[in-house]
């Protein structure tokens, strides 16, 4: 194992990048969710760890957002969630839930450990890692980790990486490597992305039903009379059977993303990080969406409209891309994070994050836990959920903060902005420290500023700047433009304190064809929805659940020319921007920052399917007559039409 494990690019410490502005904003509504939640009875119980993954999951958002925001309520909010994990080992070192048996919860202990390490510097926080670890190392042989845990092995990594630095025992590289020959193969899977269909077409969903029931059973602290006990060669009979589940899982995969480049970092291959990007690509081209994410509900389920997308799994790819951008500084995928973070996480959360969905869809005209999928094991539901421990809720605490990792990254004498949103950033480059500040509307506003703010030095740096895709940018300088760019602006220079330069975009309004043959509506990577009226009510057996219901008219296409421009489809007709002042709620349904008027038709023929879903005719018949509709961007919709049929003039 090599000691430098980030030669590639570095993440900035945690608590260096802080919001401002829209993401601020949004961080705090944040906050007031995790207040709802902690105050719920389910996380622990009499002082105990309970409910398996929750915790450890909450825990974790509890202490990204308060690095994020160096808020000093949550970091002893945060303090507190932890005991029940650090209580929760033993005289050797093994730790987890006492309601739930199987290695899963650990798994997310030891991440969310590792973050409060990083933040806290915690002797506590390294000295259980060392201990877990070590019963890890003693104990594998006979330990029966099986199904969702053993595919998410890896998971572990960057905590043995962590406490390799502090402490060179090197037999958590023999432990390294002992994860990742008994967890299922990921990376033959991202060499050779076999899962190019919905799940249901490899296993069916009886199948899968059958499993989740054997596990159920398996995962009781008390065993059924008639149970066999759960040994590590029953675990390996039953491993064959439950392969195609564990890699389908959307959950697992997204996790599965970073794992390549992970581990090649792990053991020094820079070669292994090349798979990650191949599995990016094969799962957005075989079950991507518009939204930049793909679906599973709770498994791959192709790339239609109507296909729920995993709002816990769009939390792990975030995740997952921000450690593959570090390793490979690929800007493709730092388009994906945009869209991910964008359109789906806003898209979930309610303005003020009082909701969340656990799935949501690119078409959705009714949220609610009436509509079942046919080919899904679960009984779908993408209702919103307020004061209630669901998975998406729980998952949304962390997703802002991930993605703000991505804002700046450092390397030698470089900085890299691989991503743009409102913040302070605390950065050392060419041995100097240095605080900038970014201030932008980004992604509702075209122009960013950063100000060096404070810098004890004057060092030469190499300033790398990302070009959004479909954006042409201008780097400005003294009032000059220094360089224009539709890919990336690399520029040297001196800063010093009151150093300022701007970028100014160029975002078009873009038509984009989906996976499915459907076509969507950008500017720039915010994804643009058809705005309709909408009816929120509260569920009759749950006051927990809210159901909406669109209140008019959605079948409706924008009219797209029938020649190509460039390659590239365009409007029949120009569309007419209207910019609103920004809130302190970007995401707003009532008054986004901005909306556009886009000639439509109605699509006559577009209705309601057997199971109450949207999807699209293959066929589509139009209206004669073309009217004027509203289109905002995603994440001010509750429920929303983002993919369309092809509306030629």
């Amino acid at each position: 194992m090599a000691k430098s494990v980030d030669k590639n690019l570095k993440k900035l410490p945690l608590g260096a990048i802080r919001p401002t502005g829209w993401l601020k904003d949004e961080m705090l509504h944040m906050c007031d969710l995790q207040k709802k939640l902690g105050a719920l009875q389910g996380l622990i119980k009499n002082g105990e760890w309970t409910q398996g993954e929750s915790l450890p999951r909450y825990a974790r958002g509890l202490t990204l957002l308060a690095a994020a925001l160096d808020d000093k309520n949550l970091k002893e909010r945060m303090t507190g969630f932890f005991q029940p994990i650090f209580n929760s080992a033993n005289e050797g070192g093994d730790i987890g839930p006492k309601d739930v048996r199987t290695q899963t919860p650990k798994i997310e202990a030891i991440k969310a450990v590792l973050s409060y390490y990083e933040y806290t510097g915690s002797d506590r926080a390294l000295a259980f890692l060392k201990k877990y670890f070590k019963n890890q190392f003693n104990t594998y042989d006979v330990m029966p980790c099986w199904y969702d845990s053993r595919a998410r092995l890896l998971e572990e990594i960057p905590a043995l990486e962590a406490l390799y630095r502090e402490t060179d025992l090197e037999w958590l590289q023999d432990l390294g490597e002992k994860l990742r020959d008994s967890s299922n193969d990921w990376f033959r899977l991202a060499d050779k992305f076999t899962y190019k269909r919905p799940t249901h077409r490899y296993i069916s969903m009886k199948a899968i039903k059958r499993m989740q029931k054997t596990v159920a059973v398996y995962e009781r602290p008390e065993l059924p009379p008639k149970v066999k006990p759960l040994t590590p060669e029953l675990v390996e009979k039953l491993w064959k059977k439950q392969i195609k589940i564990v890699e389908t899982d959307g959950v697992n995969i997204a996790k599965a993303v970073k794992y390549p480049a992970m581990y090649g970092r792990f053991v020094g291959d820079d070669t292994l990080r090349d798979l990650s990007v191949k599995m990016v690509d094969a799962l957005m081209r075989n079950h991507g969406t518009a939204a930049g994410m793909f679906t599973s509900d709770c498994h791959l389920a192709g790339s239609s409209p109507v296909r729920g997308i995993d709002v816990q799994a769009s939390v792990e790819m975030i995740e997952s891309l921000v450690e593959v951008i570090k390793e490979t500084a690929d800007y493709h995928l730092a388009d994906l994070l945009e869209r991910i973070a964008f359109n789906v996480i806003s898209g979930a959360c309610f303005e003020d994050c009082g909701a969340v969905q656990d799935l949501l869809l690119v078409n959705q005209i009714e949220a609610s836990e009436n509509r079942n999928m046919s080919h899904s094991e679960i009984d779908f539901s993408n209702a919103f959920y307020t004061r209630k421990l669901s998975r998406g809720a729980v998952s949304v605490l962390s997703a802002y903060p991930l993605y703000m990792q991505a804002a700046c990254m450092v390397k030698d004498n470089e900085l890299n902005f691989l991503t743009y949103t409102p913040c302070d950033m605390d950065v050392t480059v060419g041995g100097i420290k240095m605080t900038i500040s970014e201030r932008t509307g980004y992604p509702f506003r075209n122009t960013v500023v950063f100000k060096v703010e404070h810098a004890n030095g004057e060092p030469e740096v190499k300033i790398n700047f990302r070009v959004p895709k479909n954006v042409t940018m201008q780097l400005i300088s003294g009032g000059q433009v220094v360089a224009t760019g539709s890919t990336e602006i690399s520029v040297k220079c001196v800063l010093r304190t009151g150093s300022t330069f701007m970028l100014k975009m160029n975002i078009p309004l873009t038509v984009e064809e989906n996976a499915d043959g459907t076509y969507s509506l950008f500017k720039g990577n915010l994804l643009m929805s058809l705005k309709v009226p909408h009816e929120i009510k509260q569920d009759i057996k749950d006051r927990r659940t809210l159901c909406l219901n669109f209140a008019k008219k959605w079948n409706i296409a924008p009219l797209l020319a029938r020649r190509l421009r460039g390659g590239m489809r365009e409007l029949y007709e120009d569309e007419i921007t209207v910019v609103h002042d920004m809130t302190s709620v970007p995401f707003s349904g009532e008054k986004p920052p901005f909306e556009l008027r886009v000639r439509s038709k109605n699509v006559i023929n577009w209705d309601y399917d057997v199971n109450g879903f949207t999807e699209i005719p293959s066929r589509p018949v139009y209206s004669e007559e073309a009217l004027e509709r509203v289109f905002v961007p995603f994440g001010c919709s509750l429920l929303r039409i983002a993919e369309f049929p092809k509306c030629l003039r």
